[in-house]
């Protein structure tokens, strides 16, 4: 691994949310907020929670990590929800553009949200857990739109690097 590679996995991880947010934003307001007993619950909780553990994890990596992740009501719309996630997007390629290849190896210490001290290995399996939790609710959001009749797209890598060959 190399921190250039984590700047295009951050990079397709971007393009990825960005077409399951075009999906998320034809919904209506009842399909979105829609209660539903899958995983973290309605399409707006599911976001919510995507674009709070990303915050949470960009914190943890610069070594100030937040308390929790926001709950839905933090942000009770759309445009609430896009305003502070372009705002997390922006500090996560700001971190990643700054990576050098020697930071990957770089040791990750931090407070859980249960308050237990955890010790992730390497920076790298830092920004893996943020990427990999990202693509996981990616695509629980995508069948909750999908179970609520709205329309779904791919977000496989291997459309991002058709559109953006390395």
């Amino acid at each position: 691994m190399n921190a250039a590679y984590f700047r295009r996995l951050f990079d397709y991880n971007y393009w990825a949310h960005q077409r399951v947010w075009d999906c998320v934003m034809k919904l209506s307001e009842e399909q979105f907020t829609r209660p539903c007993d899958y995983s973290i619950g309605s399409v707006h909780a599911q976001v919510v929670h995507t674009m709070g553990a990303e915050l949470l994890w960009l914190t943890r990596v610069q070594g100030n990590p937040i308390p929790r992740i926001p709950p839905p009501q933090d942000y009770p719309t759309r445009e609430a929800i896009r305003t502070k996630w372009d705002e997390i997007e922006q500090e996560w390629r700001r971190f990643v553009d700054g990576l050098k290849d020697e930071d990957l190896e770089k040791r990750i210490e931090y407070v859980s949200v249960a308050g237990n001290t955890r010790r992730v290995s390497t920076m790298c399996d830092s920004l893996m857990q943020t990427l990999n939790h990202s693509t996981d609710h990616r695509a629980q959001i995508l069948s909750l739109i999908h179970q609520l009749g709205g329309e779904t797209i791919a977000q496989d890598l291997i459309f991002y690097t058709w559109e953006h060959p390395a």
